[in-house]
């Protein structure tokens, strides 16, 4: 009798802990940990999704920059963390695909240390110059390239970013040669071409599209399919000659052992934030496309991505270092 009332109550406690982790989850602040520096694509998309799912789970959630070896400081860190819905992730292509394969040592798992929430969203590049470059158009950029064999530069946001990934594909399909200047975010990278630093940067939309607003970068050319509703007056690369097409995307993910319940109330929360009217034309209005998954459909996508991306780095002569 004693050993049954024992396990009862064991049973019970352990209820109450289950409902005590999802019954009334969120009851405090969250926290999403961008792996990249403030100021770039990753950061602005964040932090606009993060003030909505702020009001729509009734808490706090901030968001915090974590940089540094390509996203790897910050991933680690969250694969780390108590798997209690409270420590959350910007999951890339970086964290997801291209560390794994480009560097020889990588502290996660992408595939087994994190459970998906949802996609928010995906985004095209642009390819990016300084103003005062004498050029128009990608078939005068290229031309200017081969004119200066080797004496260019591009930049990205850091060693195996899929910005370096996309501009490598670009030099591939022209065959033209550049050198690459890898900076410490998309910011910086950006600074650099439009004080010319550095000719060219694949940069994402949203952070190119501000500064050539104000004419300290000029964009040549996008590197969607067919031209990007949000930016009609931006041609292609492949109406330019150029097959190169590839795009980013953004997915919320949480450490492993996270209970299902909590992801799923997190799955919840994230496609009603970022189908809100106010949140999706925020993220258009910075250059990216909302999306919204089931934690199934973000799951495979992460292992579909995984595979494309290293193939995609491979194509590119991307080795492991």
């Amino acid at each position: 009798m004693k050993r049954y009332v024992m396990l009862m109550l064991a049973l019970a406690l352990g209820s109450s802990a289950v409902l005590a982790q999802t019954g009334t989850f969120p009851d405090r602040p969250l926290r999403i940990v961008v792996p990249f520096a403030a100021g770039g694509n990753v950061d602005i998309v964040t932090r606009i999704v993060a003030g909505g799912l702020s009001e729509t789970l009734g808490q706090s959630v901030v968001v915090e920059n974590k940089a540094g070896a390509n996203g790897v400081i910050g991933a680690e860190s969250v694969a780390r963390s108590a798997a209690d819905g409270y420590t959350l992730f910007i999951a890339t292509a970086e964290t997801m695909a291209l560390n794994p394969f480009l560097m020889k040592t990588v502290p996660y798992d992408p595939l087994k240390d994190f459970a998906p929430i949802g996609l928010m969203d995906d985004f095209p590049f642009t390819l990016t110059v300084n103003p005062q470059l004498p050029v128009k158009t990608v078939a005068d950029f290229v031309a200017y390239a081969r004119a200066n064999d080797g004496k260019l530069n591009f930049s990205s946001w850091g060693t195996g970013s899929i910005g370096q990934v996309a501009f490598e594909q670009f030099k591939q399909a022209t065959g033209i040669r550049m050198e690459h200047i890898p900076f410490k975010g998309a910011a910086p990278a950006i600074m650099a071409v439009a004080t010319g630093e550095v000719q060219a940067f694949m940069a994402t939309l949203s952070v190119a599209r501000p500064q050539a607003a104000s004419g300290r970068v000029k964009i040549l050319a996008i590197t969607t399919a067919e031209r990007d509703p949000t930016a009609p007056d931006i041609p292609t690369l492949r109406e330019m000659g150029v097959d190169v097409v590839i795009r980013g995307w953004h997915i919320l993910v949480a450490p492993a052992a996270t209970p299902a319940a909590v992801l799923n109330r997190l799955n919840s929360a994230l496609v009603a934030t970022v189908k809100r009217a106010d949140i999706s034309q925020k993220l258009v209005g910075v250059g990216v496309r909302p999306m919204t998954s089931s934690i199934e459909e973000a799951q495979a996508m992460i292992q579909s991505e995984n595979t494309r991306w290293r193939d995609v780095a491979r194509k590119a002569g991307m080795k492991a270092e």
